[in-house]
């Protein structure tokens, strides 16, 4: 008989409610120690600890920054260690392998956030914005925009928030209720970079987009049966290309017509997967993955 996880990560062949049941029963079977109760508080604290620890030099030295996101990744590693060793661990690292999903996943992650940063670009011209004459160039420059966001940003920020958060929130309240609590979480996170380039995100219209996108990125996780290279793809896309139009735009008012548009369209399409997929669970069956 198979041993299950220690945490609730998605099985393959189960509704995601079952899932939540099951790796409670798991939990409620064996002795805890405190880091295992206290697991996501720990998580927490660590978080915000190691990434914040690295603001200073980054404020000495804007080139530190890439280090800055590894903080949600590795207080996971550590919090896995601590609370449930070695098994505990590799079910978390687990999911990073999780990469055969339908094909249409992949079309997700890589064409919605194109659309939802194409139509705050578009805001923005039509608010008086400049039309840039792009190169066949620039593809190669998003394209490896998001191939260093992936390893940089995605994979470690993703791998707390969605691979190790979200699954322990998601006990005994809905995956929307966990979705909102994670962005609730991931959004002040990001106030450092608020304090060292206060132009650069405008903070109502970026607290909806956080938001917001927490809700998709739920919604993706558990839809692929907690697949995180699409969520990781699917955060990788969405900023290499909001940051690639953005770029084009030099401040005032244009510039900030695309963030709102941009946490609007991030904003109505969290609407759009609840309303599709249910606020519970936050996935349907449609796509299988593949097996």
């Amino acid at each position: 008989m198979p041993v299950m996880p220690p945490w609730p990560v998605p099985d393959l062949k189960r509704p995601v409610d079952i899932q939540r049941r099951s790796a409670m029963t798991t939990h409620s079977h064996r002795p805890r120690g405190w880091a295992a109760r206290h697991d996501v508080l720990l998580y927490l604290v660590l978080a915000y600890v190691i990434s914040w620890s690295i603001w200073p030099l980054v404020l000495l030295n804007p080139v530190s920054s890439p280090l800055v996101p590894f903080g949600p990744g590795l207080a996971a590693v550590l919090v896995a260690v601590t609370a449930g060793g070695r098994r505990e661990l590799f079910g978390l690292l687990r999911q990073l392998g999780r990469w055969r999903v339908h094909p249409g996943w992949y079309g997700v992650a890589l064409g919605v956030p194109l659309a939802v940063a194409g139509i705050a670009f578009g805001a923005a011209v039509m608010a008086g914005a400049p039309v840039p004459r792009w190169e066949p160039s620039d593809l190669l420059q998003v394209a490896g925009s998001i191939a260093v966001t992936v390893v940089i940003v995605g994979i470690f920020e993703e791998l707390g928030w969605r691979g190790f958060l979200l699954p322990r929130l998601q006990r005994g309240r809905s995956a929307l209720a966990a979705a909102v609590l994670v962005g609730l979480v991931w959004l002040p996170w990001h106030l450092p970079e608020f304090v060292s380039d206060p132009g650069q995100r405008p903070l109502a219209p970026f607290a909806i987009y956080i938001l917001g996108q927490s809700v998709v990125l739920a919604w993706l996780y558990n839809s692929t049966h907690a697949s995180l290279p699409m969520v990781i793809l699917f955060h990788a896309a969405l900023n290499s290309y909001a940051r690639f139009f953005l770029s084009e735009l030099q401040g005032g008012g244009p510039y900030l017509v695309a963030w709102y548009a941009l946490a609007g369209v991030t904003a109505v399409l969290a609407l759009a997967v609840t309303a599709y997929a249910g606020s519970r669970n936050l996935a349907r069956s449609e796509l299988k993955p593949v097996h």
